[in-house]
This record gives structure tokens, sequence and C-alpha cells, in this order.
């Protein structure tokens, strides 16, 4: 297995597993979610019903992204047109998500980082990738 091989597995897995974090926002009691809504200096965390299903719906999204990651990791090069397909969706998710941060009046430090991270993600899983489609196009 190669260095790039190994590196797209890892990133693949790493991004996974952060993910995965996202399930304690699901299974979290309300007031913990209020109190990190706080710390993050964003103030209580609205009671309507709504917020708290939204919060705990796209938690669970992202776990089961971070699911899907671990899955197309344990074969790079079968999965390859899957782990591109993912890839451009990042790319464009950090793009979308810069805009609905600035839209939303999200506080500046995490406007700065959510966006640039997935582009930066979806840029490196590409980039990663590479080398692989030109072995395996040879």
């Amino acid at each position: 297995m190669s260095n790039n091989h190994r590196f797209l597995v890892g990133l693949l897995r790493a991004i996974g597993l952060l993910d995965l974090f996202a399930l304690l926002a699901v299974i979290a009691p309300r007031s913990w979610i209020d109190e990190c809504h706080q710390l993050l200096g964003m103030g209580r965390f609205p009671i309507e019903p709504i917020t708290g299903y939204l919060a705990r719906s796209t938690s669970f999204w992202y776990a089961s992204y971070g699911i899907l990651l671990w899955f197309v990791s344990s074969d790079v090069e079968k999965h390859s047109q899957l782990i591109t397909c993912l890839a451009w969706i990042m790319l464009a998710q950090g793009f979308v998500i810069v805009g609905i941060d600035i839209g939303e009046g999200m506080p500046n430090w995490w406007t700065v980082i959510e966006g640039p991270c997935c582009v930066g993600l979806g840029a490196s899983l590409l980039m990663a990738q590479r080398p692989l489609k030109s072995t395996n196009e040879s």
C-alpha cells in the first residue's frame, strides 16, 4: 500500500470519526445543547421544537456521513468514483456554508473555520485520490 493510499484512507477515517462525534448532539439532553450554545457565545438555545429537531436530525446526518466515509475507506479503489463525488460535494458545501454562516450572522471565528475546513478537506481528498486514479488508468 502506497503512502498516498494510506493518507487517503486515513483522511477518510479521520473525517468520518470527526463526523461521528455528532451523535453526541443526537442524544444529549437539551440542557447540554443549551450550555454548549452559550459557551460558543451564541446565547441561549431557542426552545422551539424545530430548533431541537434541526440540531438533532442534522447531527444524525453528519454521523451517517461519517459512517459512509469509513465504509468507502475500506476499499478506496472500488469506491473511487463515490469518493470523488463526496469530495466535490464537500468542496461545494464549504462555499455554501460560508454564505449561510454570513447570512445567518454566525460568529466570525465560526465562519472562518467551518466553510474553509470543508473546502480544504474536499480538496485534500481530491488531491489524495489523483495518484491512485492515474495508477489505475495505466
